[in-house]
């Protein structure tokens, strides 16, 4: 029976040595991929401008572009889209130059091919985690505008984020599996105000007005999130603000 589901993310691959773009191509189909080919540096910043691609797996050694400068102008063109190279033996030193410039990870030739689909696998998974932080910190600002709250709320029982189910969660920081989504939101939204605290180094009218809200209304929320300021301000006249 054929397959129907859709592909699990659209994978540029980069590489001139065709039987391996082939290889590639076939593990990253029955992985439940799209592979997407090019032969060339040029080739693959041509697909990779069309957008819809997911992540890019890329070789380190190409007859026209530079494999770190083929890096750093996807990081740059879309630094979350994930990038995985592709490095010859011995060239650990590039690999890590790669990195630095942006490349989520790296794998040395020769490689088995299902090696290469876990490490895409993982920055996709960031990505996926990536994403949902992003948009838990923007419920969490627009939170803070006025009748932000009840909004925020309405959209959250509009998802059916407002009881624990299997589209009632989101990504653990930590790895050990999702939680629930308001438990997610309501750390990002301590995250948010301990922040404004060490930006303004405690001082609580500064804070509020960046939050745009009240002195009394940023009063309220610490005490319903339980955090104290007088901390910060401790911290700040010791010069140690970093160490929250």
């Amino acid at each position: 029976m054929e397959d129907t589901s859709p592909p699990r993310g659209r994978i540029l691959v980069i590489d001139d040595e065709e039987s391996l773009r082939h290889a590639l191509g076939k593990g990253l189909t029955r992985a439940g991929f799209d592979p997407v080919e090019a032969a060339t540096g040029r080739a693959g910043v041509d697909r990779f401008a069309e957008g819809a691609i997911d992540a890019v797996l890329t070789d380190m050694r190409l007859p026209d572009i530079d494999g770190l400068d083929l890096v750093a102008i996807f990081t740059q063109m879309a630094p979350e889209v994930p990038v995985v190279v592709m490095t010859g033996y011995g060239s650990m030193e590039t690999a890590l130059e790669a990195m630095r410039r942006g490349a989520r990870d790296f794998v040395q030739k020769p490689f088995v091919v299902e090696d290469v689909i876990r490490l895409l696998e993982r920055g996709l998974a960031e990505r996926q985690l990536s994403r949902e932080n992003r948009r838990l910190r923007a419920l969490v600002e627009r939170r803070f505008a006025e009748t932000g709250f009840e909004k925020v709320d309405e959209e959250l029982r509009a998802l059916g984020h407002d009881r624990e189910g299997p589209h009632a969660s989101a990504p653990s920081p930590n790895g050990a599996g999702p939680m629930p989504l308001r438990e997610a939101h309501r750390r990002f939204e301590v995250q948010y105000v301990e922040e404004l605290l060490a930006r303004t180094g405690g001082n609580v009218a500064a804070a509020a007005r960046l939050a745009g809200i009240s002195r009394p209304n940023f009063h309220k929320k610490l005490k319903t999130l339980g955090i104290d300021a007088g901390r910060f301000k401790s911290a700040a006249r010791r010069g140690r603000t970093s160490d929250l």
